[in-house]
């Protein structure tokens, strides 16, 4: 089966399913979101030449079906909440909990700057003084997250203000290196060449193939909070955004996002990529037509990242030490959200990071990220269950 074929095949069955049992359990939305590097193609004089190649997909379901049993990976979530936030929000007297689920698939491919040696661009790039061991490693993850998001109100004795707070915990497990990234950057790539390098070839006087070219298991534990600092007018919201990840991503990061919001919303849906620590947020406006344009930035104390510091030595292609990475990310985002008659909603960011390592080669990343998601829900209610 060619790698297209099998993507195909995940796609299909990941969205049958949960089909299955949607009469009998509670199903609020389908989504299918993308990154790719194309849709901010606009932004630079000479695209294939001087910026990173970005890819992305996910795929998943909202609602209490997400958080089944049989899907294994709530088991564990669940295991780890209980023991680090369960009960937490009502010891701080946050009130009136809703509680909302999602379960997707996901596949990033983080790549450098030619994914293919076959144009003359990459020739003449070499000779010009290129060195792909200098510019970032292929990497691949693909895998399965569980999501639980809990939002809150609490209301402040002295002045009687209420304030939002959010918390959401995702367990992600998947494999490094399954070849599946290959496939989908040709079959999204609008034009891009055909990303062979993303195979292993010893021969080839510089590295190709992925860093991780074993399927190695990888795993991720992650934290994220929204607290709404200020609202200076209706839908108009500033929120701080801190989060930790605990696996083959480990770091803090803290940021800022502002924007308006639809009116179902009470907190600002990070909209910038879709990597597994992103979690998406459903809610569903209970007007035909509904839209929220925001923005955010973030700044993230990175520690260790399989995608460049490879599997602890275990790999014997291109990997970076701790002393090649910056210890500092920085990244940011703008983009928009518009819902259609309670049924159907669509997203599209543009998003910028700073480069992750300090070699020569090093450059900052920018992409587009666009998704749609088919909302079966009730308005003002969103993925609750």
């Amino acid at each position: 089966m060619k790698i297209n074929q099998l993507v195909l095949v995940v796609i299909c069955l990941l969205f049958y399913c949960p089909q299955l049992s949607s009469q009998q359990e509670d199903l609020t939305a389908y989504e299918i979101s993308m990154d790719q590097d194309f849709l901010a193609d606009f932004l630079h004089d000479n695209p294939l030449e001087a910026y990173n190649y970005t890819a992305g997909l996910r795929l998943g379901f909202y609602g209490e079906l997400a958080d089944h049993n049989y899907l294994g990976l709530p088991i564990i979530r669940r295991k780890v909440d209980g023991w680090l936030i369960d009960g937490l929000l009502d010891r701080f007297g946050y009130w009136d909990q809703e509680i909302s689920h999602s379960f997707v698939l996901t596949i990033n491919g983080f790549s450098p700057t030619f994914i293919s040696d076959e144009t003359p661009i990459f020739v003449d790039t070499l000779v010009g003084g290129y060195q792909l061991s200098q510019d970032i490693p292929f990497s691949s993850f693909t895998g399965f997250r569980s999501t639980r998001r809990v939002e809150s109100t609490k209301t402040i004795a002295h002045s009687a203000s209420e304030v939002d707070f959010a918390i959401t915990s995702s367990f992600v497990f998947g494999f490094a290196s399954l070849g599946i990234i290959k496939g989908v950057e040709n079959m999204f790539g609008m034009g891009r060449p055909s990303a062979n390098l993303w195979s292993r070839d010893e021969q080839e006087p510089y590295p190709t193939g992925q860093l991780n070219y074993t399927m190695i298991p990888l795993f991720m534990y992650s934290l994220s909070a929204e607290r709404v600092l200020w609202r200076p007018m209706d839908r108009v919201l500033f929120q701080l955004r801190p989060e930790i990840n605990l696996g083959y991503y480990t770091d803090v990061g803290i940021g800022l996002d502002f924007g308006k919001v639809m009116n179902s919303n009470r907190f600002i849906d990070n909209l910038s990529y879709t990597d597994t620590n992103n979690p998406g947020l459903v809610s569903i406006s209970d007007a035909d037509i509904s839209f929220s344009l925001v923005a955010g930035g973030a700044i993230r104390a990175v520690f260790y990242n399989a995608h460049y510091h490879g599997m602890f030595g275990w790999n014997k292609g291109q990997e970076y030490g701790w002393g090649d990475t910056q210890k500092y990310l920085l990244e940011g985002y703008v983009g928009a959200k518009l819902q259609v008659i309670r049924k159907l909603e669509f997203n599209f960011s543009l998003n910028i990071r700073s480069s992750a390592l300090k070699t020569d080669q090093a450059k900052y990343s920018s992409w587009g990220t666009l998704g749609f998601k088919y909302l079966m829900g009730d308005p003002g209610e969103g993925c609750y269950d």
